[in-house]
């Protein structure tokens, strides 16, 4: 606090008398007045204290295997945190109910602050309050138990976490972009091109941490499309038995960077203002997506990033979707002397739910089927039926005079061709994962949510079936197939409340509405065996899991991607088997 010089005061001795004694006595009680002042203002006002930081002291050595030991606090050497470690660095997210709000106004309660910060630096409506607090507890489960407990990730990826967390505890709230010691950043966005699905977005976090790795930057993601991520995932609880760690990719509020807006439009044209790696993403506001290779475009990033254009920047964007080039990113480990590939290792789960736990709604859900159907983690089959997915279609096919690669992007009707073909694949689907396991339960679950509803619960519904019997009087149809096979197995499936839209492609509308996608994602994890078709969202709660009980029961018809996910012949059905079922 800067000290108040006062004005000298006259000789006071010379002042006779009464008057002496008053002035003397005004005099004093100025000065008590004053010294008061300055302990309130001091007491109110003072600044938030920094240590004396080097500017060079959040610099890392960028090979993987030549890391030294560059901090001092939370996790160094892999260890567990413990939760008052966590709380010095991770993000408390608030999640209001959105029925209400309008496209443009969504945005407004959707920020974020980090605990510790000075209530003068915050807007209140991002701070929860004591009830969210205990629920977000109550709510939150350990996810990160379903994956081997013996098995350590490889050392340049918690060094990494280790360095991460410190930098956020160092430099918290939004210090973190402000602060000139603070390091820079690499923000992974969803704004408003196609940036895919859910394993488009998320399949690639080994890449995203080997690119902000050989680039010293810490690494964030934001979502604006369909609604920012902390509706759906948020980071682990680290206190939780069974989390080993918990890496915080929020972004704090800060309105240059888009995360302390308004409206939502306000929030895009600050993140559109930031420099963006060139990336491979289509409909780019800054033009068509690049038409360079993803080892290309990784390559030229890491250069502009450490030694071109972009170097000195603070905050830089990118969209580079990799999740199919993953023999580009093994490749560079194997020549860094990495033993771990990370894609094919229990690394790849353990990476993914450091990252990422359900959002306390979404984890309230996935509790609520839990114990409706007796889920038990590693005690059923998740059985998935892509039947909205362009690849799954001849090319110009079309149902009803719609053409089926258009599907993504609306809710077909269930009626006709296109629900006989849908009943078909579930035929196919169950029958294949039957092969695997036949006494568990079959977990169903599709992208078409009547699908659900048809195979789940009306082929058991007595007043449904007698009021279709024409449906069911060739026992060689479709109908009487999947109403012989939901008899023979134990086929559940959670209440299809909203519909199951696809995160990229379906026109806006309530946050609700895309729960769905992340329960099932979830239930998908825990499962025993995974049965799956076209695309790749089953495949990928398998490989987050780990689990070796895999079975593919169709393939892409046309424009599908070869990939390590599906080269494995052993996890084709076998048709002549599964016809047997």
């Amino acid at each position: 606090m800067a000290k108040h010089n006062r004005r000298p005061s006259k000789d006071i001795h010379s002042v006779p008398g009464k008057t002496n004694s008053i002035l003397l006595l005004m005099i004093g009680l100025f000065i008590f007045l004053t010294g008061l002042c300055n302990l309130l203002i001091g007491f109110f006002y003072s600044p938030p204290l920094h240590g004396t930081h080097n500017n060079n002291d959040h610099h890392r050595t960028v090979s993987l295997h030549n890391q030294q030991q560059f901090i001092d606090g939370p996790g160094v050497n892999g260890k567990k945190k413990s939760m008052a470690e966590v709380d010095s660095f991770t993000i408390t997210t608030h999640h209001p109910d959105h029925n209400d709000l309008h496209d443009e106004d969504r945005f407004k309660n959707n920020t974020f602050s980090a605990p510790g910060t000075a209530a003068a630096d915050r807007d209140a409506r991002h701070v929860p309050d004591d009830a969210m607090q205990t629920q977000i507890l109550k709510t939150t489960r350990a996810h990160q138990f379903i994956t081997d407990p013996n098995h350590k990730l490889p050392q340049w990826i918690t060094n990494y976490f280790d360095w991460h967390a410190s930098m956020r505890s160092k430099f918290p709230g939004d210090e973190i972009f402000t602060h000139p010691d603070a390091p820079p950043i690499l923000i992974r966005k969803c704004l408003e091109s196609l940036c895919g699905g859910l394993h488009d977005r998320l399949g690639q976090l080994p890449m995203d941490l080997y690119l902000a790795n050989q680039t010293n930057r810490m690494l964030f993601i934001a979502w604006i499309k369909p609604y920012s991520i902390e509706h759906f995932l948020v980071p682990p609880d680290a206190s939780l038995p069974g989390n080993e760690y918990s890496f915080d990719w929020q972004m704090p509020p800060y309105q240059k960077y888009g995360t302390k807006c308004a409206k939502r439009k306000h929030c895009l044209r600050h993140f559109l203002s930031l420099p963006q790696l060139e990336g491979n993403v289509i409909g780019q506001r800054r033009g068509t997506a690049s038409e360079k290779t993803v080892p290309q475009l990784l390559e030229e990033s890491i250069y502009n990033l450490t030694e071109g254009v972009y170097k000195d920047e603070k905050a830089v964007t990118f969209e580079i979707l990799g999740h199919l080039k993953e023999d580009y990113l093994e490749g560079k480990l194997r020549e860094l002397g990495e033993t771990d590939m990370i894609h094919n290792t229990p690394s790849f789960g353990k990476i993914f739910l450091s990252f990422f736990t359900p959002s306390p709604k979404v984890q309230a859900i996935i509790d609520q089927v839990n114990e409706k159907l007796g889920l038990v983690s590693k005690g059923y089959t998740a059985v998935h039926c892509r039947v909205r997915h362009p690849f799954g279609y001849r090319k110009a096919q079309k149902f009803n005079g719609i053409y089926a690669g258009k599907a993504d992007r609306y809710i077909p009707e269930f009626i006709g061709d296109f629900k006989d073909t849908m009943v078909g694949t579930a035929i196919k689907a169950i029958k294949c994962a039957a092969t695997k396991n036949a006494q568990d339960k079959m977990y169903f679950m599709s992208d078409m949510s009547d699908l659900i509803d048809y195979v789940a619960f009306n082929l058991t519904d007595t007043n449904y079936l007698s009021s279709h019997p024409q449906w069911f009087e060739d026992e060689n149809s479709a109908n009487a197939t999947a109403k012989n096979l939901v008899t023979r197995y134990k086929i559940v499936a959670r209440e299809q409340n909203t519909p199951n839209l696809h995160i990229d492609k379906a026109v806006l509308t309530n946050v609700e509405d895309y729960y769905g996608a992340f329960v099932d994602l979830f239930l998908g994890i825990h499962a025993n065996c995974v049965a799956y078709g076209i695309g790749f969202y089953a495949a990928f709660a398998a490989k987050i899991s780990g689990t070796k009980c895999l079975v593919k029961y169709a393939s892409e018809l046309y424009g599908g991607s070869k990939s390590k996910v599906t080269s494995d012949q052993s996890i084709f059905c076998d048709h002549k088997l599964a016809a047997k079922m």
